[in-house]
């Protein structure tokens, strides 16, 4: 395999990635770079854009890697849940974690994601002419919420917005090679991190007891954690465990997809014939009425709506693994514990693999279209949910999720973004809007 390798070195050019992260990488993708390394003074960093390399380490090698120290930086916020662990734990926390995501219970949590989004456009249309791109984030803390942990907590939702913002605050001052440095500024930043995971521990907290006190009238993702023991009959999850993992689970349940439809919502409003096409299926698939999971193969077009947001916006826009062992990408030495990125935001806009690639065409997913190049696409151009052992666990949910939101609100309402805005991209852990997007309700009449 012939490779295009850049490489970088010295303190201006990091300053420069850091700066504007996604721009740095979306730019190596967009000139087809397969591996770019970057070194300054200990720091050796190798951004991998190739689909078949990707692979080899997401998958085929994903043994001789560990998580980036990105994600191992904060787990003073978020423990050793399914985000940070690693190893034999890991393996058997997604074991205990995996059935909540499956089968029958996918049905169940769809009637559930339907009825908390019809509570809201009822909201919306007594309401004010605009919202801002915080009603997603209310709106999927409040499914997150009753899916997994049959809890309703919209009242807390402002309070565990606060905590999760300050968390990712804390989570850039935590890998700022300065404070890394410094024993002092590491160790103030990490109380302020297990301060904002108080502001969340809080909420949890009530849930588990009132599932510890009536352990038999609950069916969900927190009794399946509780309940599952080894032959001896001792608990597989201790207090402190247990807590790490719905905190994880909390957090990216309903932080992911909320930046997910928020972004699909600032395309549509960009693009207003794709719109009009999605406007055109609900009214004919679903005529007015709520869809049910039995409606997801029969709403291909919002599908690839939802499936072209995450190309050009996906909330994971990037995955850190650190190197164990010496490892070689081609021809490229890749030393023990050099930091591997692999960039869905770089790789999604390679033209290589995309036509068009910063045009937000739904059509490329749609079976028949002649711009849906899926069989001569490598399996790796498109990784929005990560891959292998650790992608991500709630990928079907989250899709199913999106698809019933966006399918059940564009039926009632057109989004139009309001003009004036700063619309801006705040790369941490996800991909958010540095500001909230604010979108004009345009009611629909069905």
């Amino acid at each position: 395999m012939s490779l295009k390798v850049e490489y970088t070195r010295g303190l201006p050019e990091l300053l420069k990635f850091r700066k504007d992260p996604t721009a740095y990488v979306g730019d190596l993708g967009r000139r087809s770079v397969d591996v770019w390394n970057f070194r300054a003074g200990w720091r050796n960093l190798f951004l991998v854009n190739n689909p078949e390399l990707i692979q080899n380490v997401l998958v085929t090698h994903d043994w001789n890697f560990i998580k980036g120290r990105g994600l191992r930086n904060s787990k003073p916020m978020l423990g050793e849940g399914l985000l940070t662990s690693e190893g034999e734990l890991h393996r058997r926390q997604r074991r205990l974690a995996q059935p909540g995501f499956h089968g029958a219970r996918l049905a169940h949590y769809c009637d559930q994601i339907v009825s908390c989004t019809s509570d809201l456009i009822e909201e919306w249309k007594h309401g004010p002419d605009f919202v801002t791109s915080e009603e997603m984030m209310r709106l999927t803390l409040r499914i997150v919420g009753l899916t997994l942990f049959s809890a309703d907590v919209t009242k807390e939702s402002a309070s565990v917005g606060a905590s999760l913002t300050e968390a990712l605050r804390v989570f850039i001052r935590l890998n700022h090679p300065l404070v890394q440095m410094v024993g002092p500024l590491r160790r103030m930043n990490e109380r302020r991190a297990v301060e904002a995971r108080r502001g969340i521990e809080v909420v949890l907290l009530e849930i588990i007891e009132k599932h510890r006190l009536q352990p038999k009238a609950f069916d969900d993702m927190l009794s399946l954690l509780m309940s599952s023991h080894d032959e001896m009959g001792t608990s597989y999850m201790s207090n402190g465990l247990l807590l790490d993992e719905c905190l994880t689970i909390f957090l990216a349940g309903h932080e992911t997809t909320a930046n997910a439809l928020s972004w699909t919502w600032y395309l549509l409003s960009l693009n207003p014939d794709a719109q009009v096409k999605l406007h055109e299926e609900l009214a004919a698939v679903l005529g007015g009425r709520l869809p049910s999971i039995d409606d997801m193969q029969r709403l291909p077009f919002t599908t690839a709506v939802v499936r072209e947001s995450l190309r050009l916006f996906p909330p994971a826009w990037v995955i850190s693994r650190e190197a164990v062992t010496p490892y070689r990408l081609e021809e490229i030495e890749v030393p023990a514990t050099a930091n591997l990125i692999l960039s869905p935001f770089a790789t999604h806009r390679d033209p290589r693999f995309w036509t068009e690639p910063e045009s937000f065409r739904p059509e490329r997913w749609m079976d028949g279209s002649p711009d849906n190049g899926a069989a001569s696409r490598p399996r790796f151009a498109y990784f929005p949910f990560g891959a292998g052992t650790r992608v991500c666990i709630g990928e079907n949910f989250a899709m199913m999720e999106a698809v019933m939101v966006v399918a059940s609100i564009a039926q009632h309402f057109r989004l139009s973004l309001l003009p004036g805005q700063k619309v801006e991209l705040w790369p941490q852990i996800t991909l958010r809007s540095r500001h909230p997007l604010s979108f004009k309700l345009e009611r629909r009449h069905i």
